[in-house]
């Protein structure tokens, strides 16, 4: 099977979405490709933002381990 599109958007994070969005807003064709579902991606993972230990009622300590949990098991704490 062939198939024929302007333009070809890989990944569903926001960048993805923001660029197939305006892309398809100018009446071309567009093809987004991701890896499963469309909340499959580093944009969702993100959680919002930068995280950092910058409150009082914060800590380093606790930074790190929010961290790695997270991470789902994929940080490597060293």
């Amino acid at each position: 099977m062939k198939i024929e599109v302007d333009f070809l958007v890989i990944g569903s994070g926001l960048a993805g979405l923001n660029a197939s969005l305006r892309l398809a807003e100018s009446d071309s064709s567009v093809l987004m490709v991701t890896k499963g579902k469309i909340s499959e991606s580093n944009t969702a993972y993100a959680q919002g933002g930068i995280a950092s230990a910058i409150s009082s009622s914060d800590s380093i300590e606790a930074h790190y381990k929010d961290t790695l949990e997270a991470g789902a098991q994929l940080c490597d704490p060293q």
